[in-house]
C-alpha cells in the first residue's frame, strides 16, 4: 500500500508532494479520477491536470469518470483522485463497487494521491468534511474506506478550526494546506509541512 494524502493547497503549496509523486510515477501510466468535483467542467479538471503533471514530463495520463468502467486498476502505475465535494466522491465509490477495486490496487502495492475529499475518504469517516461540503447527493452513510489505521483527516486546516477538530467523535490526521502524508501501510511519514494529530493524546 502506498497512500499520499495531500491537504488540499495551491500548486506551490504542494510542490513538495507533487514532487514526491512525480519521482515515484516517472514514466508509469496515472489515471485522474475528479469526480468529487462540481463546479468545474470534467474537460477543464483535465486541462489543469495535464498541465500540472507536464512540468514534470508526465504525460502518460488516462481520465475516467464513470467508476462503474473501472474493472482493474493493474496497468496504472499510480492513481489521482482529486478534491471536491466529499460526500458525492464517496457516494460513486460506493455504488460503483470501486471500493473493492480500489482496496485490492493498493493491497497489492499500488500508489494513489489523494488530494481533499480524494484524501478524506480513506479515513474512517468523512465527519471531517460536513463543515465544508453539502450533503447534496443524500449521503446516509458516512463511513469511508477506512484504511489509515482509524483516523479520520481533515484537510484545509486553519487553527480557528481547532475546536471544531476537537467536537469529532474520532481521531483524526490534520493536514494544512501545505501540509501532505504518505503512508505505506504501517507509518505515517510526513510530506512537506508537518500534518497533526487531534486529540493530541493520539500522536
Amino acid at each position: 500500500m502506498k497512500l499520499l494524502l495531500s491537504g488540499g493547497g495551491e500548486p506551490e503549496q504542494v510542490k513538495a508532494l507533487d514532487e514526491y509523486f512525480a519521482n515515484y510515477v516517472k514514466d508509469g501510466k496515472i489515471l485522474y479520477i475528479p469526480v468529487a468535483m462540481e463546479k468545474i467542467p470534467y474537460n477543464a479538471c483535465e486541462k489543469w491536470f495535464r498541465e500540472t503533471y507536464a512540468k514534470y514530463n508526465l504525460n502518460n495520463i488516462e481520465m475516467q469518470t464513470d467508476l462503474k468502467k473501472i474493472k482493474s486498476l493493474g496497468e496504472y502505475k499510480a492513481i489521482f483522485i482529486g478534491g471536491g465535494n466529499t460526500f458525492k466522491l464517496l457516494k460513486e465509490i460506493k455504488e460503483s463497487n470501486f471500493e473493492k477495486t480500489l482496496k485490492d490496487y493498493l493491497n497489492n502495492g499500488g500508489f494513489v494521491y489523494g488530494g481533499s475529499a480524494g484524501a478524506i475518504i480513506f479515513g474512517k469517516t468523512i465527519e471531517t468534511a460536513i463543515h465544508a461540503d453539502k450533503n447534496n447527493v443524500n449521503l446516509k452513510n458516512l463511513t469511508a474506506l477506512n484504511l489509515l489505521k482509524g483516523y479520520d483527516v481533515w484537510c484545509h486546516y486553519d487553527e480557528k478550526q481547532e475546536k471544531e477538530i476537537l467536537k469529532l467523535n474520532n481521531k483524526t490526521l490534520v493536514l494544512y494546506e501545505e501540509s501532505g502524508i504518505f503512508y505505506d501501510g504501517e507509518e505515517f511519514k510526513t510530506v512537506g509541512k508537518e500534518y497533526l494529530v487531534f486529540p493530541k493524546d493520539f500522536s
